[in-house]
């Protein structure tokens, strides 16, 4: 039964053997969709990163609450 089992357990299983213990490279900033060579274009970038996840949502609920709504 064992024998049966082995190869589909093999199948499934290979690439969690594979990348057991993370994914090669072991540099910090390898995985990152921008450059960190220049610290002063990653820190804008960064800013604007944070702008816009943070602050554009915030701008639009505070732009909901303060509008002007008049009943139909």
């Amino acid at each position: 039964m064992w024998s049966i089992l082995r190869n589909p357990l093999r199948k499934s299983f290979g690439p969690l053997h594979r990348y057991g213990h993370g994914y090669p490279g072991g540099q910090p900033g390898v995985n990152i969709p921008f450059n960190m060579d220049n610290p002063m274009r990653f820190t804008l970038i960064y800013f604007i990163a944070g702008f816009v996840g943070f602050g554009a949502p915030a701008l639009v609920f505070r732009h909901q609450m303060l509008r002007d709504v008049k009943p139909a």
